[in-house]
C-alpha cells in the first residue's frame, strides 16, 4: 500500500510513538466510519482539518460503502418489479407467473430497506456517543487548561474511554 508522506495527516503521524501510529492505522484499515477515524485521529492529538484526513483514508485505505451499495440495489429492484409490471400490461408475462416473482422481489426490496434503515440508525447513534463523548473530553480538558497534571491524566483517560469504546463494535 501506497502511503502519502506529505500534508498535515502525515505530519501527524510523524509524531506518534510507533505503537500508536501502527494501533491508528490498523484502526483505519479496519474501520469504515471516517467520523469515528477523525475522533480517533482527534484523541491522539490530530489537529487538521477533517477534509485532509478524508482525503488521505479514501487515497490510502479505500473503503467500501455498504449502505450506497444497497440503496443502488434498493433502485435495481424497483426498476425490476417496474419492468414485471409493464410485462403484465403488454401480456408478455402472464399474471399468475408475475405476481410471484413481484412478491419476491417486493419482500427483498422490504428486506434492503430495513437493512439500510439499520445502516444508518446504528451508524448514527454511534457517531453522536463518539461526538459526544469527544465533546465532553475537549470541553474538561478546555477547563483544566492550566494544570498540567490534569490535562495529562484527562489525555489519558480520554484515550481510555475510547478504547472502551472502541472495543463496543
Amino acid at each position: 500500500m501506497v502511503v502519502k508522506t506529505e500534508g498535515p495527516v502525515h505530519s501527524f503521524l510523524v509524531s506518534l510513538e510507533q505503537d500508536r501510529r501502527e494501533a491508528f492505522t490498523t484502526y483505519v484499515e479496519n474501520t469504515y466510519s471516517i467520523y469515528e477515524i477523525w475522533l480517533y485521529a482527534n484523541v491522539l492529538g490530530y489537529t487538521g482539518g477533517f477534509t485532509a484526513l478524508d482525503k488521505w483514508v479514501l487515497q490510502n485505505y479505500p473503503k467500501l460503502n455498504r449502505r450506497e451499495l444497497m440503496l443502488a440495489e434498493i433502485v435495481k429492484l424497483e426498476a425490476d418489479i417496474d419492468y414485471l409490471r409493464q410485462q403484465v400490461q403488454a401480456d408478455i408475462v402472464k399474471p399468475d407467473a408475475a405476481a410471484t416473482r413481484i412478491a419476491h422481489l417486493s419482500k427483498e426490496l422490504r428486506g434492503h430497506v430495513v437493512e439500510v434503515e439499520k445502516m444508518t440508525r446504528g451508524t448514527d447513534r454511534r457517531g453522536l456517543v463518539l461526538a459526544g463523548a469527544d465533546k465532553v473530553m475537549r470541553e474538561l480538558k478546555s477547563i483544566f487548561k492550566g494544570n498540567d497534571d490534569v490535562v495529562n491524566a484527562l489525555e489519558l483517560a480520554y484515550e481510555s474511554v475510547w478504547a472502551a469504546l472502541a472495543e463496543e463494535k
